[in-house]
């Protein structure tokens, strides 16, 4: 945003802020209640006001550069006064001649600066307001590459089908989809089609007014001449159908022929959510609103419906999204195009996405395109492979399977068949998380060990390594706590296997395990593992050890590049949770092979990784040409 630009959205603002109705930040964000509790108005409330004050004083802005792009400055509270069917921006009047005269010298004129400055408006929101409201809007680039996989899909609508973008931000997914649109209809049907058939909803007030200034600009930019310039401004579009609603709470009837859009992503209060209606089905453990959001596009899919939504990569294996990947079972999966980094995707957030294309027609043998992209929409791999390799059965929790190697799918089938998951009732060893939260557990925590015992953290973790930290850069986490009433039950000894329980999302070696050594075991013999640290266990109970020789093969296992390979073409996120390595498929055979070759090689097993993986492979049956394709990987 030019300097000179953002410098008269800001004097505005102040005036607008000095000029705010009284609780007006309660009318603004009111329709922000997912949960019986509107959590956007526990900020603070100067926040609130700053941010609001700058919204309004951006829309004035904006339509005035609307106004002079089409050469008629006065048209500027025409165009708002139609554009606020809520009136909760053209109340405000700019009073400053001021700041008029500067807008007229720095206007925009060109629609295409007009789209960018919107569509840079979030980068001025302050990031606990974004995060609160799970607003971080989509790249252009993303949504332009979202609605040309779907471009046929668009080609065969007819007047009677409707295209929905149910948390429209600024419109970016609404105005690619008319821009596309505009090249195979006439302007005439063009414009009849954005007026009855284009939907777009949002919490927000000003992603609503947004989004419609939006539209308009892009419909000013597709005319061709002033004349279907003029035809729409005389006949400005009430766009009546871009609507300030809350997709989630608020009744729907309508069907879609095409749903497509980047919803919110923040976690919400499961109790709480039993106020709303019809999602009870989708909910297991603690939801995040974009599963709400993915159910509601299913629930309003008309048949050979296309739904196209970027969503966490969470989606993949989380526990809590197993409900939510079960109802996507019996839809057809068009696309996934899988966003290989977290950083720069999203303005002030790093988030692990991906985009998923639905398709509400029968499974029977379809193929699913998968393509990975880096965060500037460089493709990195592309290739389709068949629907029943991509989504497994209800054992697994129905997890994605998605790699960027093609090869690997057949491997994975493979290893899948000669494996057995820790999860099976049969199982004798399962994982389990560290019971002890140490901010939770604050006036136990002590900084030497006289009366209290160690507490092992995810960072004393490292592949094949465990190293005590007994100091921390942060002065309030201890290396120890005293055994209380409330802990004691989570109080653990003896030699265990553990798993570090977060780790890099962009990384291939995802998973780092080690054993516990015994120099830390001789000088201590009881330690709470935190809960960022998983442990391998006894069915029997965790009291019961289990021996070394599973310890080791187990440890040997997790730290091939097989299991690693396993684990992210399944999980999604920077999470290794238990589930998701009870999941994991463990071999029977080369037990005592694998066990003496950890054991002889544990202080030095990064010279001998080779050795292992072959070993590891041979356990699975692999060939010769399918263990080269791990090792080469």
């Amino acid at each position: 945003m030019q300097s000179i630009i953002r410098d008269i959205i800001l004097s505005i603002s102040n005036d607008v802020v000095n000029n705010l109705p009284q609780s007006f930040e309660k009318t603004y964000y009111g329709k922000m209640n997912y949960s019986g509790k509107n959590a956007i108005l526990d900020i603070d409330n100067k926040l609130l006001k700053k941010t609001i004050g700058f919204e309004i004083a951006f829309v004035h802005v904006i339509t005035y550069f609307l106004a002079y792009s089409i050469k008629d400055s006065k048209k500027y509270t025409y165009i708002l006064n139609n554009m606020d069917t809520d009136n909760l921006f053209s109340w405000y009047k700019i009073s400053d001649n001021t700041l008029m005269i500067q807008l007229s010298e720095c206007a925009i004129s060109l629609q295409d600066g007009i789209y960018e400055l919107i569509n840079e408006h979030d980068k001025f929101i302050e990031k606990n307001v974004k995060k609160k409201i799970g607003q971080f809007y989509t790249p252009k680039g993303i949504a332009q590459k979202m609605v040309f996989e779907i471009k046929d899909e668009l080609k065969a609508l007819s007047e009677n089908d409707l295209v929905v973008d149910p948390a429209c931000g600024t419109g970016v997914f609404v105005v690619e989809t008319v821009k596309q649109m505009s090249g195979f209809l006439k302007f005439d049907k063009l414009l009849r089609f954005v007026e009855k058939n284009i939907f777009a909803y949002d919490v927000n007030p000003f992603s609503v007014i947004a989004t419609k200034m939006n539209l308009l600009n892009m419909l000013l930019e597709i005319a061709s001449d002033d004349v279907q310039k003029d035809l729409i401004l005389i006949n400005m579009p009430k766009l009546k159908n871009i609507k300030w609603k809350n997709t989630i709470v608020d009744k729907d009837d309508s069907k879609f022929s095409i749903i497509l859009g980047n919803p919110p992503y923040f976690k919400l209060d499961s109790k709480a959510l039993k106020d709303i209606d019809e999602y009870d089905s989708v909910i297991y453990g603690q939801p995040n609103i974009y599963s709400l959001f993915t159910h509601w596009g299913i629930s309003h899919l008309c048949i050979d419906g296309t739904m196209s939504f970027i969503v966490p990569q969470s989606i993949r294996s989380g526990l809590y999204f197993k409900n939510l990947r079960e109802e996507m079972k019996d839809l057809r999966i068009k696309s996934i195009l899988h966003i290989t980094s977290r950083q720069n995707v999203f303005d002030r957030a790093e988030q692990a996405v991906l985009v998923i294309c639905l398709k509400n027609k029968p499974v029977y043998n379809t193929k699913t395109k998968i393509q990975y992209i880096d965060g500037n929409q460089n493709v990195l791999s592309e290739f389709s492979i068949s629907r029943s390799k991509l989504m497994m059965g209800r054992n697994n929790n129905y997890t994605f399977i998605i790699n960027k190697k093609p090869e690997m799918y057949e491997i994975l089938e493979k290893v899948y068949n000669n494996g057995t998951i820790l999860s099976a009732d049969e199982s004798l060893v399962k994982f389990s998380n560290g019971l002890f939260v140490w901010n939770q557990h604050k006036t136990a925590l002590v900084d030497v060990p006289d009366e209290a015992i160690p507490i092992v953290y995810g960072g004393d973790i490292q592949p094949m390594k465990f190293h005590f930290i007994t100091t921390w850069n942060n002065h309030e986490r201890k290396s120890f706590a005293k055994i209380t009433d409330k802990t004691r039950s989570y109080i653990l000894s003896g030699k265990r296997l553990l798993v570090q329980r977060t780790t890099n999302f962009e990384k291939d070696i995802r998973l780092k395990a080690c054993l516990i050594s015994d120099d830390f075991l001789e000088k201590y013999d009881n330690y709470y593992l935190e809960n960022h640290v998983n442990y391998l266990c006894s069915n029997l109970g965790k009291e019961k050890m289990i021996g070394n020789e599973l310890l080791k093969y187990y440890l040997g296992l997790l730290n091939s590049r097989l299991i690693n390979y396993v684990f992210i073409s399944k999980c999604g996120n920077t999470q290794v949770s238990a589930n998701e390595l009870n999941l994991l498929p463990f071999s029977k055979k080369n037990i005592k092979d694998i066990s003496a070759f950890v054991s002889e090689h544990l202080l030095d097993l990064s010279e001998h990784q080779e050795e292992l993986d072959r070993l590891v492979c041979e356990a699975y049956d692999l060939s010769a040409n399918e263990t080269n394709v791990i090792i080469d990987y």
